[in-house]
């Protein structure tokens, strides 16, 4: 198992990279690997007031949402609101109802650190999920099936919808987490989160291949550690297309 990020990899402050969102792509053929990806960084606010020190947070310059708000009317007669995740396309990325596209990605540069999809998308396994001890490199499975379930879809390599492998570090002191958003040809939009103890790093956002089917079935045929480390590792070569840059952030 590759060795997680340290303490010392990042520096005691905050750290923010502006994240890049790409212009929403057609529905064209797939670039090759040789080529360098064309980014499209979008336009940020918040500035530094030079007069107070104090700063606002860079926001995208698409605002959207996942959720929609319903309201209803109250035995009182006022109304009340509620709200619900539909997975339906929204302003970001409004002609897109898979996440298929660069412009389906929205960073989230707080505290939380996140990068969020906001097409639709179809869960084809539930979460792989491995308990792991960073001191000896070694890991548990939570539920040996769930990991079968995501290493076989990747070996069927035909499959349009995400899949999420998580690793929890020492009971929580650091954690990974890999969605994979596949296309159903060989390729998927990849979105990777580190954090241990202090310090965290969201990875560049982006459409990579991913490595071939062999490398795949001989995970499969692997005990839990092998599976473990298979799927840190699950990336074919660099991304042909960025979404959004990596960041590093402090928890």
């Amino acid at each position: 198992m590759r060795r997680m990020l340290t303490r010392s990899h990042y520096p005691a402050t905050l750290l923010l990279i502006a994240a890049a969102t790409l212009a929403c792509p057609s529905n064209e053929t797939f670039d090759s690997l040789g080529d360098t990806p064309a980014t499209t960084t979008a336009t940020t606010t918040g500035a530094s007031d030079p007069a107070t020190g104090s700063s606002t947070e860079p926001t995208s310059s698409s605002s959207s949402t996942a959720s929609t708000t319903d309201a209803s009317t109250s035995t009182d007669g006022t109304t009340e609101a509620s709200t619900g995740t539909t997975g339906e396309p929204s302003n970001l990325c409004p002609e897109h109802a898979t996440t298929d596209a660069c412009c389906c990605f929205e960073a989230h540069m707080n505290i939380a650190a996140s990068v969020s999809t906001v097409c639709g998308n179809e869960s084809l396994c539930a979460p792989a999920e491995f308990a792991c001890s960073e001191l000896d490199q070694t890991c548990t499975a939570v539920d040996v099936k769930t990991i079968d379930c995501v290493l076989q879809t990747l070996i069927d390599d035909k499959m349009v919808g995400s899949l999420t492998v998580a690793y929890d570090i020492d009971s929580g002191y650091g954690s990974r987490k890999i969605d994979l958003y596949l296309q159903g040809d060989g390729s998927a939009y990849v979105v990777d989160k580190e954090e241990l103890d202090v310090s965290g790093v969201l990875k560049a956002t982006g459409r990579h291949v991913l490595r071939e089917t062999a490398y795949f079935e001989a995970c499969l045929a692997g005990d839990v550690q092998a599976k473990a480390d298979c799927l840190e590792n699950v990336l074919g070569d660099k991304a042909s297309e960025v979404c959004t840059e990596e960041f590093n952030y402090e928890t």
